[in-house]
């Protein structure tokens, strides 16, 4: 084969992401040589224009008519679209919690029809992952349960959402995220569970989501040591396990600048190795997740071309089959034309707002007199979360007419200096204090900060925006099961209301 054919070739199964609101000139070049695509982070979407996303789409669907543009839209708090108004969905633990399919299907299609409405083709959702152990740091409130049988119903309900608005369903993190207490974003993650667990728990919401018709899985940088010592993006027995469920669609990979991948092997020999375990799809990441594009303006294409060339150098030196990375862009283009194919259904009507306040669990008179004082304790967001707002501090001082609202964020203070900043806050506070936490389970930090804040205020009324668990609730707790702005909205109104909440 020619290298020009080759290089071709390469192209076509590779998924950057890129800076700014435009396509920049080197992604519309690679487009014409056959580039499969492009995926959309927060830093692509101009919030000021909503329609600069659609146009966006079309700049590069004019390139290569067959290009396939993601985007991570899960709802709760993994959104992109809506990163600075926070999203209008809530997210799979409340769904989970409520075990209504019928209402996880008309979200999942609420949310194909804003995707598609921007000229995207396939969301990288839903999540899928059994979320077995309570202190995992990545997954968490992203997963419908820690019951394999909820996220199994919930998984096939949100893919016939989906794809029910013309937009393809990528079932994620195979092979299960769920067991796992560390973020394979920052450092390698490890599932030490056994075979007939693997099967009887993580595997089974994929199995729903496939005979469900779901287009795309995909899969984690997770070790499972009786698969092997590699991680699942790199391991044939385990990328093997989607296709034994009789799955033929296209297997992405996580982002391969993760640090599971990029300070291991590398991200180049990973997309390589990721093609050689059965992998179609390279996605390279996000240019911002580890500070390159912030001073390097050439990071979104150096960081292409890092895994681009791998598998072309890899084709030329016959360390990758040519048949294999052929069967893979067949894939991928299969997926492609599906998406071109695909009707986007009628209007949806979801009430997203109505949904998070059924979502709620409530111990005690949660209803606060200000002026109100908030004290943020979570920590620095996950980068798969990504930045966000505070939408509880936000829908307390839209919705209170009740005073002011005082904010005190703790993210980035050291201990010492986060204590002393709670003891001069709650000494000027007059009125309630609400403070809001997420990680008890994983971050002992929170954990201590919500002791001591329950000390020295024992009818504060705590948020806990995080997963549960198993753990009892204070005197005076909501838990809202995720962080969507819907979801914060009806918080406020619980808190300012008139009447206390009968539940």
């Amino acid at each position: 084969m020619p290298d020009s054919a080759l290089l071709r070739l390469a192209n076509s199964v590779v998924w950057p992401g890129f800076t700014g609101h435009t396509a920049p000139h080197w992604l519309l070049r690679e487009l014409d040589g056959g580039l499969a695509g492009a995926v959309y982070f927060s830093h692509n979407i101009d919030p000021a224009d909503p329609a600069a996303t659609a146009s966006l789409s079309r700049q590069i669907h004019d390139a290569n008519p067959l290009a396939l543009i993601g985007v991570d839209e899960e709802g709760g708090a993994v959104t992109r679209l809506e990163s600075v108004g926070g999203s209008s969905v809530p997210g799979n633990a409340v769904l989970g919690r409520l075990d209504d399919t019928e209402v996880t299907e008309r979200a999942a299609a609420w949310l194909g029809r804003l995707v598609g409405s921007r000229g995207i083709d396939i969301d990288l959702a839903p999540d899928v992952d059994v979320n077995a152990d309570p202190r995992n740091p990545v997954i968490g409130v992203r997963s419908f349960s820690a019951d394999p049988d909820v996220v199994a119903r919930h998984a096939a309900a949100s893919v016939r959402g989906l794809q029910s608005a013309g937009v393809a369903a990528c079932a994620k993190h195979f092979p299960g995220h769920g067991d796992t207490a560390s973020d394979s974003h920052v450092e390698a993650a490890l599932s030490d569970i056994d075979e007939r667990t693997l099967r009887e728990v993580h595997l089974r919401p994929f199995a729903a989501a496939v005979d469900a018709g779901v287009k795309a899985i995909m899969c984690a940088h997770i070790r499972v040591p009786f698969l092997g010592p590699a991680p699942a993006t790199v391991n044939r027995r385990a990328l093997d396990l989607a296709r034994t469920m009789g799955f033929d669609g296209v297997i992405v990979t996580d982002a391969l600048d993760m640090a599971a991948i990029r300070a291991t092997i590398g991200s180049g020999p990973g997309a390589v190795a990721a093609l050689n375990a059965g992998a179609d799809l390279l996605c390279t990441g996000n240019p911002y997740a580890n500070g390159a594009a912030a001073t390097d303006e050439h990071a979104d294409e150096r960081e292409f071309a890092e895994v681009r060339d791998a598998v072309y150098r890899a084709l030329r030196r016959g360390d990758l089959d040519v048949a294999r990375v052929q069967e893979a862009a067949r894939r991928v283009r299969e997926l492609s034309e599906w998406t071109r194919r695909a009707d986007g259904g009628p209007a949806v009507e979801f009430d997203g707002a109505a949904v998070a306040a059924r979502g709620l669990e409530v111990s005690g008179d949660v209803r606060v007199a200000g002026p109100l004082l908030v004290i943020d304790a979570r920590p620095r967001r996950t980068i798969a979360v990504g930045e966000a707002a505070d939408f509880f501090t936000e829908s307390l001082r839209a919705k209170s007419g009740r005073g002011t609202v005082e904010r005190l964020g703790l993210s980035g203070m050291s201990a010492d200096d986060a204590g002393a900043a709670i003891d001069s806050a709650l000494a000027r506070s007059t009125g309630d204090v609400v403070l809001v936490v997420a990680g008890l389970h994983s971050d002992s930090r929170e954990a201590a900060v919500r002791d001591a804040v329950l000390h020295a205020r024992p009818n504060a009324v705590v948020v806990n925006s995080g997963w549960p668990g198993a753990g009892t609730m204070s005197g005076r707790e909501v838990r809202t099961y995720g962080a969507s702005r819907v979801g914060a909205e009806a918080v406020a109104d619980l808190l300012l209301a008139d009447e206390p909440e009968t539940r």
